[in-house]
């Protein structure tokens, strides 16, 4: 495609410098040889300070927002790379992006947000999908790409321009179905404009992000939007939680209301539920028929994770029966209640629970085991301080011992973080030990082999942020050097969680 095709006519583009390119990045990390460049305004910088790199890497052209101008700049790859400015690219670009992926309109696009579960939501449909002969591609948290082959993210909804790109990427392999996450951020932000969703999914919304929000009801604003200001079919809402209550109510949602969850009022429902050793099961009524549902995973908020993938993809034409089928397979999400053991010690779970409410569904997720809790957790930096307190008294009324460590402390004064947590009442008694690592092996080696040990708030990350600096770390690998593997992968055998 040419420069022109793409932004005509809001920006007429001389014939002499209309160049052929690739791809469009927002980020010059992306650019790739024949790609544009687009250097926008930020909250905090301008891409015009990185205008240089991407050429460097073999930008063709870059459009930057500014006074409306031309200049040419030298290049390794070119006699010369057009600048061309623009005050309008803002406002523009959304419409250019889908001019120059055009073709990904058809694609059936799946949304899920919600503070917890859009990872485990998204995956499952993939994972379930894939049983059903469906290739589903995924974009969120854990990565971007056709399951299970996912590329590292950087945010849970990337930039429209990252999106549309793999969506493009997963229609040259023939997939023209995808599940993406959709954070707060990525709405406000504009990250998912004009993009056509067959379902979206609410999950549930509790306290988080208040630092970017300012309060719950902004919160929940945001993420109406995806419900009242984009192109959906269906609206697949949990009635479990009070917002999605609200939300399915609202009169502003024009598409069409599927409600799920516990409630006797919800149209997909799971009821009579049992926890076993190794799972759950409930009985699942939907319009598409009722079943048992049978988990190989723990945690009951992961029934309602996997009753929104079941009903997003029957929404979609699915065959309930074989999705019920399939869901005796599904693998947990990486660091979202994966299982860890070893012989004469405590069980170990981790996951990312990094809310007062997830820390919660957690805790409670692991009573119908009968064992002695043992919490690790910390709070992370430069994020809302008031949820410290919430978690602290979360961790000390469900679980039986407290280890407070250090998760991601950024640029704050990890001492601080800790103030802020043991301000709460009923946590005098806690642990505190600000190395992760050895908060985490402590707290195995104190806890007896009939005990379970939950490690919280990092799940599947790979890194410990200090200072703006992201250092190598990972609970798995703490686990791992501890001598404990992943339940189920003991060759000869099978692990049992009794």
């Amino acid at each position: 495609m040419k420069l022109s095709q793409m932004v005509a006519p809001e920006l007429f583009i001389p014939p002499e410098w209309d160049r052929e390119f690739a791809q469009v990045a927002v980020d010059s990390r992306d650019v790739q040889p024949g790609d544009v460049f687009i250097a926008r305004r930020g909250l905090t910088g301008h891409g015009e300070e990185h205008i240089s790199a991407a050429i460097e890497q073999g930008a063709v052209a870059v459009l930057a927002e500014g006074d409306l101008g031309f200049r040419c700049e030298q290049s390794p790859h070119f006699p010369a790379v057009p600048v061309f400015l623009c005050s309008e690219i803002s406002a523009s670009l959304s419409t250019w992006l889908h001019r120059r992926y055009a073709s990904v309109a058809d694609m059936k696009l799946t949304a899920v947000t919600g503070t917890n579960g859009k990872s485990s939501v998204t995956q499952y449909m993939a994972q379930l999908a894939g049983f059903c002969a469906v290739s589903c591609g995924v974009l969120g948290t854990l990565g971007n790409g056709v399951w299970p082959d996912l590329q590292t993210s950087r945010n849970t909804t990337a930039d429209l321009s990252v999106i549309l790109r793999h969506l493009q990427t997963m229609q040259e392999k023939d997939v023209d179905f995808a599940a993406l996450e959709v954070s707060s951020h990525g709405l406000t932000q504009q990250r998912v404009s004009g993009l056509n969703f067959r379902v979206a999914v609410l999950t549930n919304l509790t306290q988080d992000h208040l630092d970017y929000h300012g309060s719950m009801d902004d919160y929940f604003a945001a993420k109406r939007q995806l419900f009242v200001g984009h192109d959906i079919e269906a609206a697949l809402i949990n009635i479990d939680d009070v917002y999605g209550r609200r939300l399915a109510t609202d009169t502003a949602v024009t598409a069409d209301i599927i409600t799920y969850g516990q409630s006797e009022q919800a149209l997909v429902r799971y009821s009579a539920v049992q926890m076993q050793a190794r799972g759950m099961q409930a009985w699942l009524d939907t319009p598409w028929g009722s079943g048992l549902l049978v988990l190989p995973l723990i945690g009951e908020f992961n029934l309602a994770n996997a009753t929104a993938a079941i009903a997003a993809l029957a929404l979609q034409g699915f065959d309930f029966k074989q999705l019920l089928a399939a869901a005796q397979k599904l693998e947990p999400v990486a660091g979202r209640m994966e299982l860890y053991v070893k012989d004469d010690a405590p069980l170990a779970v981790i996951d990312f629970a990094h809310t007062p409410d997830a820390l919660l569904n957690v805790l409670q997720a692991l009573k119908p085991w009968n064992k002695k809790i043992t919490a690790v957790f910390g709070c992370g930096g430069d994020r809302d301080r008031s949820k410290r307190a919430l978690m602290a008294q979360v961790a000390a009324a469900h679980a039986d011992v407290v280890w407070l460590t250090d998760d991601n402390p950024r640029s704050e004064d990890p001492q601080q973080i800790f103030a802020d947590a043991l301000s709460a009442e009923n946590t005098g008694d806690f642990y505190c030990e600000h190395d992760r690592s050895r908060a985490i092996t402590q707290a195995l080696d104190m806890t007896t082999a009939a005990g379970i040990v939950l490690i919280a708030g990092k799940g599947h990350e790979n890194y410990q942020e200090v200072q703006g600096v992201k250092l190598p770390y990972s609970d798995a690998s703490v686990l791992t050097q501890a001598g404990y593997r992943k339940a189920g992968r003991l060759q000869g055998g099978d692990d049992h969680a009794e």
